[in-house]
């Protein structure tokens, strides 16, 4: 997943300016021109795609197909997973527990388990703090989660945690490899361990405290870690590298990379980030964006951060298989792009619209 996030960096800055002055129109009608064609060239059957200047939405479009077999087109109201762009919705729930000073940042996350706790270490599991955790310079394994083919097979948050996550992931456990507080190790598994603080400080299971504290406040009428069958009615059907229909992908660690959302709902996210909100402070946020000297001041609490070009960029990338995401955007000037795939090769999709965003978002701020 890191490779993912910096990938979509560094596209973002093999960019080339051009010399006038970029127009909304220009972006709209050079996506409607290349996406379908970088669609069929990779055996993704769609993408959705938002764009966001100046706190307007100017560009809200779904590319291609949200099932190839029913001809079904995709929107903007179409849902997909998101993977670990799960972690900057997360990075909220925990700082909602902090504005309510039931959680300290930088106390141990031990203080809050008693369901679980990190198996025994040469390292000093004091300095776990759900800070560290956040930023993922804790220590802690676990890159990433593959997730499940079927609800009936997931295992607890407990046994997840303890390494029992199928033959991929099989007898990975989540414990302390590195001294933390060191250096940056992403880490999924730190986030499950999020999860369980989650569970255990509001005594709710993770997806209805997400949805009761987070979603519902925002509007977000369509995003949930819980996938029910009204969630996933008017969901996109994930599809391999061949271009093959995928069984809808199921997260123990959901906190990780389970999120399901739509467009229009992350496009309100986006809108809660540059505005005043009914969720978190002005300050929290500025705290979850702030970047980590130990991250290479890469990546906040939940967020990875970038400045290039004499402005910040703010947002986070998803892959799981059969689904591609990412979210980049520019606070100063409220402005970013949205870009959701079905596809696992969808990141070759997401990167060429990127860069083709990112130029012409360089040359309309100049």
């Amino acid at each position: 997943m890191k490779q993912l996030i910096f990938s979509f960096v560094a596209l973002f800055l093999m960019c080339d300016t051009i010399a006038q002055k970029s127009s909304t129109t220009d972006i709209v009608k050079t996506f409607d021109k290349t996406i379908p064609g970088l669609l069929k060239e990779t055996n993704v059957p769609g993408l959705a795609v938002g764009i966001v200047k100046n706190g307007e939405v100017i560009h809200l479009k779904g590319y291609g197909f949200s099932n190839v077999d029913r001809a079904m087109p995709m929107t903007n109201k179409t849902g997909f997973n998101i993977g670990s762009i799960s972690k900057t919705f997360t990075a909220w729930g925990i700082m909602k527990l902090f504005e309510e000073e039931k959680i300290d940042l930088d106390a141990p996350a031990s203080k809050y388990l008693t369901r679980w706790k990190l198996p025994d270490s040469d390292f000093d599991s004091g300095k776990v703090t759900i800070r560290a955790l956040l930023n993922h310079t804790a220590g802690i394994s676990v890159h990433g989660y593959p997730g499940f083919n079927s609800a009936k097979n997931l295992p607890s948050i407990e046994a997840s945690l303890d390494g029992e996550n199928g033959s991929v992931r099989e007898n990975e456990k989540v414990e302390i490899i590195l001294e933390p507080q060191t250096k940056f190790q992403y880490s999924g598994g730190g986030y499950t361990i999020l999860q369980l603080i989650i569970e255990e400080v509001s005594q709710m299971a993770f997806a209805d405290y997400m949805d009761h504290n987070i979603f519902r406040p925002l509007g977000m009428k369509h995003t949930s870690f819980n996938l029910t069958p009204e969630l996933l009615k008017n969901s996109a059907t994930p599809y391999d590298e061949k271009g093959n229909e995928m069984y809808m992908v199921r997260f123990t660690a959901q906190a990780a990379a389970g999120l399901h959302t739509t467009l229009d709902d992350l496009v309100i996210f986006w809108k809660a980030s540059f505005e005043n909100n009914p969720v978190l402070q002005a300050e929290s946020l500025n705290t979850l964006i702030t970047p980590t000297v130990l991250a290479n001041n890469d990546y906040g609490l939940g967020y990875m951060v970038m400045d290039r070009f004499g402005f910040r960029l703010i947002g986070h990338a998803g892959s799981n298989d059969g689904w591609q995401a990412g979210m980049m955007f520019h606070l100063e000037s409220e402005s970013g792009i949205i870009l959701l795939t079905n596809g696992s090769n969808g990141k070759r999709v997401a990167f060429g619209a990127l860069q083709k965003w990112a130029q012409w978002h360089r040359n309309s701020i100049e």
